[in-house]
C-alpha cells in the first residue's frame, strides 16, 4: 500500500470512528433527556392491568401478576365500578382467586381491572361515613381542593397528608378512621399537578422541591383554623414532599412529628432501582439522574436522609418494607440506624409498596396509635380506649 493511499485510509477510518462516537454520544444523550422527562411526567392515564377471568359465587378469578396476588386486603377498580377483594384463596400460574364484595357492581368476564391499594372510593363521607368539608387551601399556584375532617372538640394536634405520586386524596381514606377514632382532625389537600387542582408552570412534578408549598399551605391553613401543631403523613413521593416542608417551610416549628409509609428517602436510590428495572447500566442512569438535577434545577444532595440524618428535625414513624419493589428500602433503614432516637421503624412483612395496612390492618393501627401517644398527638386515655 503506498504512503498516499494508507494516508487516505487512515482519514476515512477517523471520520468512521468519531461518526460511531458522535452516535454513540447522541444515543447516551437521547436515553438521558428521554429519562429526565419520564422522571418528572405528570401521568393520570388510568391503570388497569389484570383481567377478570371468572366470576364466582363471592369471589372472582383474575388474571395472575405481581400485583393481583398481593396479599391482604385491596379494591377492586375498573371503569365504572368498585369492590374490595380480599386475601388470595387459590392461585395457578395465570390466575388468582379472591373473595369479593361488590360496592359499585361486580365486573363482567373480560373486564380490565386494578387490585387498588386505597381499598376505598370517593369521599369520606361516601367511603366511610365521615363527616368533611370541601375546603380550599391558597398555594401560590392557586386555590388546593382540600378535605378536612374534623375530630374531638377542642383537639388541638392535627394530621396533614400528603399522598404519593400520581395519586390522589382517596388514598387517606384507609387511614381517616382510625384518626377520627383518636379524635385527630385531619387535612386532606390535592397538590400540583393533581386532577382538579392547578399545575405547576411547566407542568411536571419537581419530586419534592416545589410541592413542599403546597403542604406547607395546608399546614399553615390547619394553625388558622383551630390546630396548635400537625403531624405530617407523606406516602411514597409524598414522604419527600413531606420532609422538604419539614426541612424548609416556615410552619417547620409546628410539626410535632412526622409519619412516613414507603418514603423516598434518597432519589438517587430510587432512581438507581428503576433504572436496574429497565435494564439501563448504572452509570447511564446516574449521568440521566445528573440531567434532571440540571433540567428542573433539583438539588438532590437536600433529598438524601441518611447522609442528612443530622439534620431531621421531628421524630418520625417509619412504615417500610424490604418487599417493596418500587422504592427501595435500604435508604429507610438506614435513616433509622443513624437516627434511633427519632425514628421508629416498621417492619409490615410481606407488604409491597405502600401496602402496610392491607397486610396487617391491626398490627399498623397499633404502631400508628402507640407512635401517636409516645409523641403526645393524642392523650394516653384517647389511645387506650
Amino acid at each position: 500500500m503506498s504512503r498516499r493511499r494508507g494516508s487516505r485510509w487512515l482519514r476515512r477510518l477517523r471520520r468512521v470512528v468519531a461518526l460511531v462516537a458522535l452516535l454513540a454520544l447522541a444515543a447516551v444523550a437521547g436515553i438521558c433527556w428521554y429519562f429526565s422527562g419520564a422522571a418528572v411526567a405528570v401521568d393520570h392515564s388510568p391503570y388497569h392491568p389484570q383481567l377478570v377471568q371468572r366470576v364466582l359465587d363471592g369471589r372472582v378469578q383474575l388474571s395472575r401478576d405481581p400485583w393481583s396476588v398481593v396479599p391482604g386486603t385491596y379494591g377492586l377498580a375498573w371503569e365504572g365500578g368498585y369492590g374490595t377483594v380480599g386475601e388470595p384463596a387459590r392461585t395457578t400460574a395465570t390466575s388468582v382467586v379472591r373473595p369479593y364484595a361488590p360496592v359499585r357492581g361486580t365486573p363482567p368476564v373480560g373486564t380490565s381491572v386494578w387490585v387498588d391499594p386505597f381499598a376505598y372510593e370517593g369521599d369520606p363521607k361516601t367511603a366511610l361515613g365521615l363527616d368533611f368539608q370541601e375546603v380550599a387551601v391558597r398555594s401560590d399556584v392557586g386555590d388546593l381542593p382540600t378535605w378536612y375532617v374534623p375530630g374531638a372538640a377542642g383537639e388541638k394536634t392535627w394530621v396533614v397528608f400528603v399522598h404519593g405520586r400520581g395519586g390522589t386524596r382517596e388514598e387517606s381514606l384507609r387511614y381517616l378512621r382510625m384518626w377520627h377514632s383518636l379524635g385527630l382532625p385531619v387535612v386532606v389537600p390535592m397538590y400540583r399537578n393533581d386532577v382538579g387542582a392547578p399545575p405547576s408552570p411547566d407542568g411536571v412534578y419537581h419530586l419534592g422541591e416545589t410541592e413542599w408549598r403546597d403542604v406547607s399551605a395546608a399546614v399553615q391553613w390547619a394553625l388558622t383554623h383551630g390546630a396548635d401543631d400537625v403531624v405530617l403523613a407523606g406516602w411514597s413521593m409524598g414522604g419527600a414532599i413531606a420532609l422538604q416542608a419539614l426541612d424548609r417551610a416556615a410552619v417547620a416549628p409546628a410539626v410535632r412529628g412526622v409519619v412516613l409509609d414507603s418514603p423516598v428517602l434518597d432519589w438517587r436510590d430510587t432512581f438507581a432501582r428503576q433504572g436496574s428495572d429497565r435494564a439501563l447500566p448504572r452509570p447511564l442512569t446516574a449521568l440521566a439522574v445528573r440531567v434532571v438535577e440540571q433540567r428542573y434545577g433539583i438539588d438532590l444532595d437536600r433529598y438524601d436522609w441518611p447522609a442528612r440524618a443530622r439534620d431531621l428535625k421531628a421524630p418520625v414513624l417509619l412504615f417500610h418494607s424490604d418487599e417493596d419493589s418500587f422504592v427501595p428500602d435500604g435508604p429507610s433503614r438506614a435513616l433509622a440506624r443513624a437516627r434511633p432516637d427519632l425514628v421508629t421503624f416498621v417492619d409490615v412483612d410481606g407488604a409491597e409498596h405502600t401496602r402496610g395496612w392491607n397486610v396487617d390492618p391491626t398490627t399498623y393501627s397499633a404502631a400508628m396509635t402507640r407512635w401517636l401517644t409516645a409523641t403526645g398527638s393524642v392523650p394516653a386515655r384517647e389511645a387506650a380506649g
